[in-house]
């Protein structure tokens, strides 16, 4: 894993599914953002609130930039970790970097990869990057 990688940072651990691969059996390039989007939502809900308590606080966090460096296929069946943290904050702005590592043991960098989210209220007004947002992903 890469030492200087944001934290605090989670580790989504999955195996490659048939149904998210081509007909060579290698994973489909867009499946790396459902991936990521998975990775997000559990670094969420292990920061103690779920991405809809985020919602029923009256704060979406709509995809405003995605990006996607593909290293390395992934192949069905691979066993892959999608390591997942907050790397930058904006006025009314989120971003988190992602690395999707695979086998053998996680030891190989498969992809790396960013999301950029808007702060906007639930009629899709941009809203300042709240606080309590800001705490739930402060260093441990």
């Amino acid at each position: 894993m890469t030492p200087d990688f944001p934290a605090p940072s989670t580790l989504y651990r999955f195996f490659v599914s048939y149904g998210e691969t081509d007909c060579m059996g290698v994973a489909y390039y867009g499946e790396y953002l459902h991936w990521f989007e998975r990775a997000r939502g559990q670094l969420i809900r292990e920061r103690g609130m779920s991405y809809a308590g985020v919602e029923a606080r009256g704060l979406y966090l709509p995809v405003r930039e995605a990006a996607v460096r593909y290293r390395r296929p992934a192949r069905y069946d691979d066993a892959l970790a999608v390591r997942a943290a907050v790397s930058e904050w904006g006025r009314a702005s989120v971003t988190f970097s992602y690395e999707v590592w695979g086998p053998p043991e996680e030891s190989t960098l498969i992809a790396t990869g960013s999301t950029q989210h808007a702060c906007t209220s639930p009629q899709g007004r941009p809203v300042p990057t709240p606080d309590w947002l800001r705490e739930l992903f402060s260093a441990d």
